[in-house]
């Protein structure tokens, strides 16, 4: 997989799937070989709903063994540039501003015009076995219908990581890549994983995207 393109091509997905819409969609894509996989994500709002999706995307990229898992999804921030501190190692830390919770479109004033104020924005992430891509867009919206009609791109939420070197707001996707247990062991949470894959939501994502329509 040619990383770069793949996150440019990511971008375009995640962009696609959110003009027109108030809100942009919260989703996982896991990408094998030779398919692609939707997850519609319904919360990353609480710890225990970060816990129980990265456990789910590490259930799903081994059933299929992708090497790769993108996560796309909506947030506050109220970054716009880059400083100096955001060029920083602990600068990556500043993406911790950006909560992955659903955004109310209504609640959107000509405040956010402010420096200060908090917009939309749409994060793409890829996460692989030796990197993280990271890219965040602000959403620009219709005055008047409150919907998305495009995206800028916001270069201090646009960062390369070596998988070791991730923000810890990515930590809930730290065992992706974990190692599949020795032949006839299993832990609790193996045992978990297995359980999550028979859960509907997941099986029924686990169809190549262009057969999704017809499950």
């Amino acid at each position: 997989m040619n990383q770069p393109m793949a996150i440019d091509e990511l971008v375009s997905v995640a962009q696609a799937e959110a003009m027109g819409e108030l809100d942009a969609p919260m989703m996982a894509i896991v990408l094998a070989n030779e398919q692609s996989y939707d997850l519609p994500i319904n919360s990353l709002e609480t710890d225990a709903d970060k816990a129980r999706w990265g456990l789910i995307l590490r259930a799903a990229r081994e059933h299929v063994e992708a090497d790769a898992v993108a996560v796309l999804y909506p947030a506050w921030t109220t970054i716009r540039q880059k400083t100096k501190e955001a060029a920083d190692d602990d600068g990556a830390e500043a993406l911790a501003e950006a909560s992955a919770d659903n955004l109310d479109a209504s609640s959107k004033d000509s405040a956010e015009d402010e420096t200060n104020e908090p917009i939309d924005t749409l994060f793409v992430q890829l996460h692989t076995r030796d990197h993280v891509y990271w890219r965040g867009f602000e959403q620009i919206r219709d005055p008047k219908h409150q919907r998305i009609i495009g995206f800028r791109r916001i270069k201090a939420l646009s960062t390369d990581y070596r998988r070791d070197e991730e923000p810890s707001i990515a930590s809930w996707l730290s065992t992706l890549f974990e190692p599949l247990p020795e032949h006839g062991e299993a832990s609790d949470v193996d045992l978990e994983l297995a359980d999550l894959l028979e859960e509907p939501e997941v099986s029924a994502a686990l169809y190549p995207r262009q057969l999704r329509a017809l499950h």
